[in-house]
């Protein structure tokens, strides 16, 4: 089976960071693959890890899911890092693992926080 390599944008996987803030993976292409067969999933990941909004946008974004604001407060009075993320941060960044977590306790999956940063 004859391969060749081509590089690919990702953040899920290699993570060598580069001065132009690009991630790069080598992967193989299998016979009858291409380059566009990943740059779909490569643009989707890339998007979703520089996505970001404001604290404000965020907590509209979780109420307009059924979330409620006795819910947020109660969360953010029982988490210190929870309440510093909410109050001080000047953007709130999709990568961060914490949203995944927080959101889940509110039975959130990662694909509505992504609807929430309007990535789908």
């Amino acid at each position: 089976m004859q391969t060749k390599q081509i590089t690919r944008l990702t953040a899920d996987e290699g993570k060598y960071l580069r001065k132009d803030n690009q991630f790069y993976k080598t992967v193989d292409l299998k016979d009858g693959e291409t380059a566009a067969d990943y740059e779909e999933v490569a643009e989707k990941v890339m998007k979703k890890y520089f996505a970001q909004m404001t604290p404000r946008e965020f907590v509209l974004g979780m109420l307009s899911r059924g979330v409620t604001r006795e819910q947020i407060e109660e969360l953010i009075a029982n988490n210190q890092q929870v309440w510093a993320e909410l109050n001080y941060a000047t953007y709130i960044e999709r990568k961060n693992p914490l949203l995944d977590q927080l959101c889940g306790q509110f039975g959130l999956t990662p694909e509505d926080v992504d609807g929430i940063f309007g990535l789908n």
